[in-house]
């Protein structure tokens, strides 16, 4: 079984990724109880949506007439900004990785650079689940980016399940 989980940060999007290892971790016992290799057959993808910042084309308009120095130091710090962002992102991906293989599950990473539209994203992350062929999406009920007093579901959460082909399970 190869299952995709996708990975925000938040509380939700772990417990969906504990979820899909203790789910895996569950089904190579069962078969490792009828075969004495220990070499797991599941796979989890833990994929990160990496958004990055940045400015509209009529922020980059005022600057670029107020002054060129100005513009080019904040495009610069914006840049700065992002490939700090992504190297954070590979390092926290790189230890939920190392954390995870000691269950004997494959385990890779992958990032995959969004927008900051909700609909875009879950199109994305479909796309990918097509693209490598998983037999199940996981995905915490709300991301980073809710609040999960006042929502019982993410609008990532709620599009990737209303337009995936292939089953979702949403971990609250």
């Amino acid at each position: 079984m190869k299952i995709l989980t996708l990975v925000d940060g938040s509380e939700h999007s772990l417990k969906a990724l504990d979820y899909a290892v203790n789910l895996l971790s569950q089904k190579n016992s069962i078969s490792n109880r009828h075969n004495d290799t220990i070499h797991s057959k599941h796979k989890i993808i833990i994929l990160n949506i990496l958004q990055p910042i940045k400015l509209s084309d009529e922020v980059v308009q005022h600057f670029k007439s107020i002054n060129t120095e100005r513009k080019s130091s904040l495009k610069k710090y914006l840049d700065d900004i992002n490939s700090a962002m992504k190297d954070a992102w590979i390092k926290k991906l790189s230890d939920l990785k190392s954390k995870y293989e000691k269950t004997g599950i494959l385990i890779s990473t992958k990032i995959v650079k969004g927008t900051h539209s909700s609909l875009f994203v879950a199109y994305s992350i479909v796309k990918f689940a097509e693209d490598e062929k998983v037999d199940m999406i996981t995905v915490g009920s709300v991301g980073t980016g809710g609040i999960h007093e006042k929502k019982s579901l993410g609008s990532i959460s709620r599009n990737v399940a209303e337009i995936s082909t292939r089953p979702v399970l949403i971990v609250p």
